[in-house]
């Protein structure tokens, strides 16, 4: 056999490098003491790794708790036991609304989907979307209103609230975290007028104060660059990550940004992708070329492309005398000639936290190249005035200074965020402190006044998408806590009373619908959105004092220390919600901690190898923490996230020592004024366990991923083929044509399929998947898939029925390209755990589909060991017993769960199931409908196909040759995995493409 023609897929440096250790890990079936069931785990312990997360863990049958269960004593209208309602609502985030669907069952919601009908979404989701569900029913969340830490009542707070602040001269500083809620804003306006020695911050510890600082110095106004990537054939992003969730319009961006990769033919064209970054993100990893720079020279690298891009065209004359070590860099001319080729059609981006002096040299180079109005929009968005990184500073100042009387904090936790400026000794001078928030996190231990908040899930709401369509939050739920919303809270303050949301959000709408608000209000609740709403875009012009500064490249000559979000848990906010906490990161594939990235060649400056234990120094602040090397992450720079070191705030996010620690606390780290520090690094012989997965469900460096670029596509449209690859044939085709067969011969007895049934498949675009794991948290929410914590991770036993592997791309560990690819169930046709289950547990449906008889499973395990894409996963421990009989809050527990999906329990196979109970109910309703079962095509969706924000999943049935999985598997880039085993998986892939430039070739 002649040689397989492909790159080299790795998925760790020690794979790379087949050395001993991994050796050893991929030689076992399973992990070493995978099998063992003598852990002695504890309630305490279970109880501290789990939280949450068991909120969604399924029933076990011989041990269900017995339950009442009682008809409607009157049936309410339009609800019919067992069917689902849909309701449109929106989720909020740093201010900007992403637009859902929320499924509810009988008045509890389930699931949350995108709106095909907001711009903010356009049917897909982000992991915090998809998580908010778990949020929602967190058993930790705050559930009363404390004074000065003991238990209360609304009726006390709003007492306290009309008499203290009948006084209208009181000093009084409103902190709040970002919104668009018009309502709040009114209400907002209100409490100014009111008090006329009040103060309004808004404070983000990663918000978009700079981006608006910078658009200021170009063009004297702050406004927000918002982006259509849709138009854009090339883009350059300097350390902007826009396709994380972390960014506040991640799902829209990710839309866009596929949509101009989607190859159906050698006839078309797809965007370039260019990334300039310190540690490698998703928007990184989804690029065609990557340079990796330290975040302290990403200013330096904008100004010298700004340099060369004067020489061409004119409106860059502030940059016409710019020469830096970067002038010279083969990528500035590369991307100089990219750009001018492509002006109008082209944008630049640059991260948030970059300083406002990079912004304004981003917005300079996208005006000048006519991007303006085409590519990339300067929205007016009349509430972020007060977005000001100086403001919150300043208040800060007036609260250690005593000149404060209350301060009043809307969901924002400066306590843990803000340590830089040392918020807590500030909040010592204040009189009152009052503070509205989820959790009793670190912000409401040191409050005089804590009020618990209600979830967006249930209570009423609005705000405007990142763009300013103007949308509504409907709520799904009365509140479970008796929490109060923003609006409500805010309102208490001003007026000294608690009205309901719903009333104030309607007296907003009413200004603006007028006389035809009925119509409009049905319509609004309907949709979940107002049509023809966004902010204003303006006509801008580069300032006549526009002159930006001139960036020292390599300000920082050490080791720069950067601090970020984290991919998972954001800025923090999300650390008790368990699904996230065990989600691995996309790029590493850690879960539970947080580590300090560097590279190897970093690493081996310092002589630390992956879980040594290093101390690093900067900004006055000291820490300890766990050294991770990354893959084509930039030398002499380490990435920090926050999020972690939480300490009573849930039993997910707090620090345990027997489990879990919950991270290292790096916000001491934090810069208030850059996203980068010098500091001082060194290694202090400790080690600490990390729980990482990119090594588990290896495949041995088997046929897996298949690449290439638009050029070869274009020369060679079966690049992807199985032939084309290995340089023979499929085994077994042969014999096959003589027979007159279109696929290899079986050793076993084919399944035929009756006609009248559909036959259902899938194939996943890999041009498309950019990694960010929403799949994974989608399947999770909808199949009751329990998380079982960082101990159990380490030894391989996660239960996440998709996982999304990530490959590194070449010989070169310094600069890899790195790939993502989805694997569930194969629902192999001539599936081999069939084939070895000695209770037929696992058999074949009629439409196609591998399914699972779970009371039959007796847990052998032969079918995880016998399938060759390791996609199957043994249930160890009995979740239910746990939690839904002797367990904390059993009811709202139970409340959380999707009814449809059957039950689990300890000892039994899980796998994808292709969401049999979302293909059943569509079948049912086409056989009432039409009196066929095959549903027509899209009216069935996987759950991660629906939550894929880059609509890389296609589902539907084989037998409709119009399907759009069928037409994807007929393209010639469509190939199966493992093709030669003859498993006919129904679950097929689309090769990746890169359209790399050849000037960097």
């Amino acid at each position: 056999m002649s040689e397989v023609k492909q790159n080299t897929y790795w998925k760790s440096l020690n794979e790379l490098a087949k050395n001993q250790e991994y050796q050893k890990f991929v030689d076992r079936e399973f992990p070493e003491n995978a099998s063992e069931l003598t852990d002695g785990f504890s309630r305490r312990g279970f109880l501290g790794i789990m939280g949450s997360a068991v909120l969604l863990a399924s029933c076990d049958f011989a041990r269900r708790p017995v339950q009442k269960i009682l008809p409607y004593s009157k049936q309410p209208e339009d609800i019919v036991p067992g069917i689902p309602l849909f309701y449109a609502s929106a989720m909020p985030y740093q201010g900007s609304l992403t637009g859902l669907v929320v499924e509810n069952h009988e008045g509890r919601p389930t699931k949350v989907e995108g709106n095909d009908l907001h711009p903010g979404s356009r049917g897909g989701t982000s992991i915090y979307n998809q998580a908010s569900v778990l949020g929602m029913y967190d058993p930790d969340r705050s559930k009363k209103v404390l004074r000065k830490g003991t238990e209360a009542t609304m009726d006390d707070f709003v007492a306290f609230a009309a008499e203290y602040f009948a006084d209208t001269s009181k000093n009084i500083a409103f902190i709040s975290e970002a919104t668009s809620s018009p309502t709040l804003l009114r209400v907002k306006e209100n409490a100014l007028n009111k008090f006329n020695n009040a103060t309004w911050v808004t404070y983000e510890a990663f918000g978009e104060d700079n981006a608006l600082a910078g658009t200021e110095l170009a063009f004297g106004r702050r406004l927000r660059a918002y982006y259509d990537y849709s138009k854009a054939d090339v883009v350059v992003s300097l350390d902007d990550d826009m396709m994380s969730g972390n960014h506040p319009n991640s799902v829209e961006y990710a839309k866009q940004l596929s949509s101009r990769r989607k190859v159906t033919s050698t006839n078309d064209s797809m965007s370039r992708i260019y990334a300039v970054e310190n540690g490698f993100t998703l928007t990184g990893s989804y690029a065609d070329h990557r340079l990796r720079l330290k975040a302290s020279e990403i200013e330096a690298f904008a100004y010298a492309l700004a340099g060369e891009l004067a020489k061409s065209i004119s409106g860059l004359g502030a940059f016409s005398n710019a020469n830096n070590a970067y002038s010279d860099h083969p990528w500035i001319s590369a991307l100089a000639d990219d750009l001018l080729n492509n002006r109008g059609t082209s944008a630049v981006s640059v991260g948030f936290e970059h300083s406002a002096n990079a912004h304004a040299i981003v917005a300079a180079i996208n005006k000048a190249l006519g991007n303006d109005g085409k590519t990339v929009s300067y929205l007016e968005v009349p509430h972020l005035d007060e977005q000001r990184k100086e403001a919150f500073a300043n208040v800060v100042a007036d609260m250690k200074a005593g000149s404060i009387d209350a301060v009043v904090m809307i969901g924002t936790n400066p306590s843990y965020s803000a340590q830089n400026v040392d918020f807590n000794a500030a909040l010592e001078n204040v009189e009152e402190v009052i503070h509205l928030s989820d959790y009793v996190n670190e912000t409401s231990k040191n409050a005089s006044w804590h009020v618990n908040r209600a979830h967006y899930l249930e209570t009423w709401g609005d705000g405007h998408s990142f763009g300013g369509a103007r949308s509504i939050i409907q709520p799904q739920i009365q509140p479970l806590y008796d929490g109060v919303n923003e609006i409500e809270f805010l309102n208490i303050i001003v007026n000294g009373e608690l009205e309901n949301a719903f009333d104030l959000v309607q007296d907003t709408f009413k200004g603006y619908f007028g006389s035809s608000f009925d119509t409009q209000w049905t319509n609004l609740l309907h949709d979940g959105i107002e049509p023809n709403t966004s902010f204003r875009s303006a006509n801008v012009r580069l300032s006549n004092s526009f002159s930006p500064a001139t960036p020292s490249t390599g300000s920082i000559s050490g080791i720069e220390v950067v601090i970020r979000q984290d991919g998972t848990l954001n800025d923090g906010r999300y650390a008790n919600i368990a699904w996230l906490q065990e989600l691995p990161d996309p790029m590493t594939k850690i879960t539970w901690d947080n580590v300090a990235l560097m590279s190897a060649g970093t690493a081996k400056k310092l002589g630390v190898e992956n879980e040594d234990v290093v101390e690093i120094k900067a900004n006055g602040a000291t820490i300890k923490i766990a050294a991770w090397i990354q893959p084509g992450h930039a030398d002499d720079s380490i990435t920090l996230t926050v999020g972690y070191g939480r300490d009573g705030i849930g039993r997910v996010a707090n620090r345990y020592i027997d489990f879990t620690t919950g991270g290292v606390d790096t916000y001491p780290m934090l810069d208030a004024n850059s996203l980068f520090s010098e500091a001082t690094v060194s290694k202090t012989g400790d080690t600490y366990e990390i729980a990482c997965v990119q090594d588990h469900h290896s495949l041995e460096g088997r046929d897996m991923y298949r690449m290439a670029t638009l050029e070869e596509y274009k020369s060679n449209p079966d690049f992807a083929s199985f032939a084309d690859v290995h340089t023979y044939p499929v085994p077994g085709m042969k014999e096959a044509a003589e027979l007159g067969e279109d696929a290899p011969i079986s050793l076993f007895d084919e399944q035929t399929y009756p006609d009248s049934e559909p036959q259902w498949g899938m194939a996943i675009d890999l041009n498309s998947c950019f990694g960010c794991g929403v799949c994974v948290i989608a399947c999770q929410s909808e199949n009751n898939i329990p998380v079982i914590g960082k101990k159990e991770v380490n030894r391989g036993r996660e239960m996440h029925w998709i996982r999304t592997d990530r490959y590194y791309v070449g010989e070169d560990e310094n600069a890899p390209h790195a790939v993502h690819q989805p694997v569930p169930c194969m629902h192999c046709e001539l599936a081999p755990c069939e084939q070895v289950c000695p209770v037929a547990a696992t058999t074949h449906s009629d439409d196609g589909m591998n399914q699972m008889t779970y009371n039959r499973c007796i847990g052998t395990r032969y079918c995880a060991n016998n399938c060759p894409y390791k996609v199957r996963r043994f249930n160890f421990f009995n979740f239910p017993k746990e939690f839904l009989i002797t367990g904390d809050e059993p009811d709202i527990i139970q409340m959380a769960m999707n009814p449809e999906v059957t039950v689990r329990f300890r000892g039994v196979m899980e796998k994808c199931t292709y969401c049999v109970q979302r293909v059943n109910r569509a079948k049912i309703e086409a056989k009432i409908e039409t009196g066929s079962p095959k549903p027509a095509d899209g009216a069935v969706k996987t759950a991660c196909q629906q939550a894929c924000p880059a609509d890389a999943i296609y589902f539907g049935d084989l037998t409709d040759d119009n399907s759009e999985v069928a037409k994807m598997k007929r393209n010639t880039r469509n190939y199966q995995m493992l093709e030669e085993l003859n498993t006919r998986p129904r679950t097929s892939y689309m090769a990746k493409l890169r359209n790399p430039n050849p000037a960097l070739a």
